[in-house]
């Protein structure tokens, strides 16, 4: 019998067949250049010769002159792990150049003036095109990149031009190079398209500008796919942080190959128009249908009542008038609206709505989650008590987070140590919030919470909705680890969506006792 983890494999694996199918529908007539670029590229990372820690990473990035950062474009992650580099490195004092593929060479002097505080983002983005030449509008996700540079002074070079891939990797080549001349001792490090780090590419153009000086270089990918299935093969693709492929070539894994993909779907569909009207409603019964089946839950009265469903999105708020006439009154629509505004994905149960505050694919597969728990519990949505209500909630948030790391196994959420930091913080609110998370925490475990514990289900709603909202993620992820890692079964799993908790002191006892069956589960280690 397969195990959960390995079922969620063979969704995830179905799921990433299809979404292929729809980027190369997306992109067909890729050239005969294009097609064997990509295949030399896709031989390097085939298999890998072991793991590999991110601390291991980053001492091979530290000790390397030149380091080929791949990117996805579209993948915010792909950026983040970026600048996360950068940022570590910081503390070893070694000069560091960046050299981004996001601007074009013929740019360097706009590029040059904003990062000198001389060209506003708006102008600056206007003097190199970007509309024009970006098919993507990434310019979010590059910006913290450019609020570092300018922060330390760092230079950054312009590396790309229009032209085929080939002619691309030796115009960087040039760039790269002029730049380890002009900043000698410096740490160059280039953050460029996936099939640009291959080393038979753009390193090998570089290498032939330098004249065989002898210069180490890191190619860094990110996930890539080949890599990932096989430590899912293995059950190794929750704990792994990187893996080598050979000396000299890594891997980062952070992003299971499905999200990276949808990334890229997103903006295909969606481009800089608004997205096609039924795109996030079909987004969210794939993401609820591939939940309830995994639970074995899609049975037919589920796929009615999920025919039935409706999904709206930050540009379409038609929904708000039709709520006075399905029974909401002002206090409950106020509510919805403080969610809408707070940028909060929200499931309406009673009007079996759904709202998207973007269209990630962790907001919308937890929302729908939320869906799949409301329909096949039949739970009641008559008023509980305050502490009902408190561990009702917190359970809620526990199932549509761990329904959403079905469909993402690496999504994180904040766990003691972050709150700990938090704690400390300069927001009043998240102090206040972290405080209450701690405080609850420490008397799961048995201690003396110090005040009365009356205090934490008394307090405003946004306090008592953000509490339940991070002890709900933290009790989802460890459920989820607990499920891949066979301590406790599907059919536990299924048994808690099925539970409406509609007995008084149901959601307590529930929530204490999954909060004591899972509390040694051990969480993969976050870089």
């Amino acid at each position: 019998m397969a195990t959960a983890r390995q079922e969620i494999g063979r969704l995830q694996r179905a799921l990433f067949r299809r979404q292929r199918r729809l980027i190369a529908e997306a992109v067909h007539g890729a050239s005969p250049e294009f097609v064997a670029y990509e295949a030399r590229a896709a031989r390097r990372v085939r298999r890998h010769l072991r793991e590999a820690t991110y601390d291991e990473l980053l001492d091979s990035v530290a000790g390397s002159d030149l380091v080929y950062v791949g990117d996805y474009h579209t993948l915010k992650q792909a950026q983040r792990s970026f600048l996360k580099l950068v940022q570590r490195l910081e503390p070893q004092g070694r000069p560091t150049v960046l050299a981004l593929e996001f601007v074009q060479g013929r740019h360097q002097s706009a590029l040059d003036a904003f990062l000198a505080g001389r060209l506003s983002a708006e102008t600056f983005l206007e003097r190199i095109e970007y509309r024009r030449h970006q098919r993507f509008d990434v310019w979010p996700h590059f910006a913290p990149l450019f609020e570092e540079a300018q922060r330390r002074n760092l230079p950054v070079i312009a590396i790309d031009r229009a032209g085929g891939l080939a002619e691309r990797d030796e115009y960087a080549a040039r760039r790269i190079a002029g730049a380890v001349q002009r900043h000698p001792g410096a740490q160059v490090l280039v953050l460029t398209g996936q099939l640009h780090v291959a080393p038979p590419h753009l390193p090998a153009a570089v290498a032939r500008q330098l004249k065989g000086r002898a210069l180490q270089a890191l190619t860094v990918y990110q996930n890539c796919e080949a890599l990932y299935w096989a430590l899912q093969a293995e059950g190794r693709e929750l704990d792994v942080e990187a893996v080598l492929v050979r000396p000299g070539e890594l891997c980062l894994i952070n992003t299971p190959p499905v999200i990276v993909q949808q990334s890229f779907l997103d903006w295909i569909e969606g481009g800089e128009e608004p997205l096609e009207s039924d795109h996030p409603e079909r987004r969210f019964k794939e993401l609820a249908l591939m939940v309830a089946h995994f639970l074995d839950l899609d049975d037919a009265a589920f796929r009615e009542a999920l025919d039935g469903v409706e999904v709206f999105t930050a540009g379409d708020l038609s929904f708000l008038q039709t709520l006075p006439n399905r029974g909401f009154d002002n206090a409950e629509i106020h509510t919805i609206e403080r969610q809408i505004l707070a940028r909060e994905s929200y499931y309406i149960p009673r009007a079996r709505i759904a709202f998207l505050a973007n269209l990630s694919v962790n907001h919308a597969a937890e929302e729908a989650a939320h869906f799949v728990r409301h329909i096949v519990s039949g739970a009641s949505e008559d008023p509980r008590g305050l502490v009902d209500s408190f561990y009702a909630r917190a359970l809620e948030e526990a199932y549509a987070f761990c329904g959403s790391k079905i469909v993402n196994p690496r999504r994180k959420c904040p766990h003691e140590p972050e709150f700990e930091r938090l704690l400390r913080g300069p927001d009043r609110f998240q102090r206040e919030v972290a405080r209450f998370v701690l405080m609850h925490k420490r008397l799961e475990r048995g201690a003396r919470p110090g005040v009365s514990i009356k205090a934490l289900y008394r307090r405003d709603a946004d306090l008592f909705n953000a509490v339940t909202h991070s002890l709900g993620y933290i009790l989802g992820e460890r459920l989820y680890y607990a499920l891949a890692r066979g301590h406790i079964l599907k059919s536990e799993v299924r048994a808690l969506f099925l539970d409406p908790l509609d007995e008084d002191g149901a959601p307590l006892l529930t929530y204490l006792d999954l909060a004591s069956r899972l509390r040694e589960v051990r969480i993969p280690r976050r870089s």
